[in-house]
């Protein structure tokens, strides 16, 4: 391929990140305003988010059909032409390059990591995604580069720790996560493997150019492009001097390509590279073993981290968001990205710390302060990506109990200083109420008929408003998981 041509393709990609990254901003933003809440594509239409809650859902089946066929087709250009992880993890690239090329460790300097290039630990945490996906142990929750940037962009502890660790891992290598630990990564990668186009090294003058490549998936010295590896970027190939790149169909020749000869005496320049049609290697199939042992092997840690999952499974007392009616379901399922806790109007989705165990950890749970869940309100519901918070229609979530509703009556003003109080009945959303007053034979402070508040189990949704409002210290009223 001719450079001019190259140099656009690299223009052409660089331009689809930025659009796309911008995109994912756009409906980040978009999704904390509640009155214009849109669905995170990056998120919805995933692979493995798809398979934490499949559903027959045809337009996100469609799309993820989509994904996968270009990457059967072309290789990993989602990786390299989509991924906003990806994007943002080129940029930090770009500015710590010149930290990067003075560091005396970098991984360049290391002749073993082209072993971890060709059989990258990723495929290892790709095997162990595929077994805990369908169970509780949140092994693809912490893995997943679309789950992270939105923690990033949440601005979370944990996101802002992630980030640093990227700057971290940008002194030491281009892409260091997308070349080794990315599970989605080597999915698209193990694809890739069997792309109907492909670039490849047609001819070489051994320049050291390619030592550009940010995955180093072009092994020059062998004369081949890794295709697992290959983000399809275009980022170095239009200054190879014998304009050596082809991207042509798999099978369509350039398999080897021989090494320049020496320059014969008196000579300052090699002589020109030739180029050769070779059956597949054996490498390639010794190669695509050792990946399939890779896989297998992490299919054996995910049982084992299942194992211990199940062993030290603990249901937990929190209360779940709206619609959440199975707290094993909802554990497995949650991808713990935290877009309904960034966008609920009333900020009383919090994230689950260490103390309810390993599998609740950075779960979504309700706390009733200052405020209850909205009786109206179903954003929540709207941007949960994989629907492990389900959608309901408004009427199905206005019947579906959080929780239930008790009342302390060795705290509550009526019953403890005998003082008419009717704020919890009064904000009490449900049509019929959850709460209704019966008039005791006892007076009130003030003379008048003391009315006390009971309960109605069967009515109550636990939307949380009359814990809220309770004006008692503590609360006279809270609501429990059922």
């Amino acid at each position: 391929m001719r450079s001019g041509t190259l140099k656009r393709l690299k223009i052409g990609r660089i331009i689809s990140q930025a659009l796309l990254f911008g995109l994912f901003l756009f409906v980040f933003l978009r999704s904390l305003d509640p009155f214009s809440v849109l669905e995170n594509p990056f998120l919805r239409f995933d692979p493995l988010i798809f398979l934490t809650n499949p559903e027959a859902n045809l337009p996100v089946i469609a799309a993820i059909t989509a994904l996968l066929i270009l990457a059967i087709v072309l290789g990993r250009v989602f990786c390299g032409w989509i991924c906003p992880l990806g994007s943002l993890i080129e940029a930090l690239d770009f500015i710590i390059s010149p930290l990067r090329e003075r560091n005396p460790v970098a991984l360049r300097s290391y002749p073993k990591r082209r072993l971890l290039v060709r059989y990258p630990v990723s495929l290892l945490l790709l095997g162990a995604v595929l077994v805990t996906v369908f169970t509780r142990v949140p092994v693809l929750q912490f893995l997943h580069p679309n789950i992270w940037i939105i923690r990033i962009a949440s601005l979370t502890t944990v996101g802002l720790v992630f980030l640093g660790l990227l700057l971290l891992f940008s002194l030491f290598a281009r892409r260091l996560w997308c070349t080794y630990l990315c599970p989605l990564g080597a999915l698209y990668g193990l694809l890739a493997r069997i792309p109907l186009f492909r670039l490849r090294i047609s001819a070489c003058s051994s320049c050291g150019r390619c030592d550009r490549c940010p995955t180093e998936a072009a092994n020059y010295e062998e004369r081949e492009i890794l295709a697992h590896q290959c983000l399809v970027c275009f980022d170095y190939e239009s200054k190879c001097p014998t304009e050596g790149f082809r991207f042509t169909r798999s099978g369509a020749g350039y398999g080897t390509v021989a090494r320049p000869a020496a320059p014969a005496a008196g000579d300052s320049e090699p002589s020109s590279p030739s180029r050769h049609t070779a059956a597949p290697s054996s490498g390639s199939r010794r190669r695509f073993l050792k990946h399939g042992v890779q896989l297998i092997a992490g299919f054996a840690v995910g049982g084992l981290l299942t194992g211990i999952g199940t062993f030290r499974r603990r249901i937990t007392s929190l209360l779940r968001p709206p619609g959440v009616v199975d707290e094993a379901r909802f554990v497995e399922n949650c991808l713990r990205c935290l877009q309904c806790v960034r966008s609920c109007p009333n900020q009383i989705i919090k994230i689950t710390g260490g103390g309810y165990g390993f599998a609740s950890l950075y779960t979504p749970h309700l706390e009733f302060r200052p405020y209850g869940c909205d009786y109206f309100c179903q954003v929540c519901q709207r941007v949960c990506p994989n629907r492990a918070i389900p959608l309901q229609s408004l009427e199905q979530k206005q019947s579906t109990p959080i929780g239930i509703a008790r009342i302390d009556e060795t705290v509550c003003v009526v019953y403890k200083e005998k003082y008419n109080c009717l704020v919890c009945e009064e904000v009490c959303p449900v049509p019929e109420k959850a709460i209704r007053y019966e008039i005791s034979g006892e007076k009130s402070s003030n003379g008048e008929p003391l009315r006390e508040p009971k309960m109605v189990p069967e009515a109550c949704i636990g939307c949380g408003i009359c814990e809220a409002k309770c004006p008692a210290e503590p609360v006279a009223i809270r609501v429990f998981a059922e």
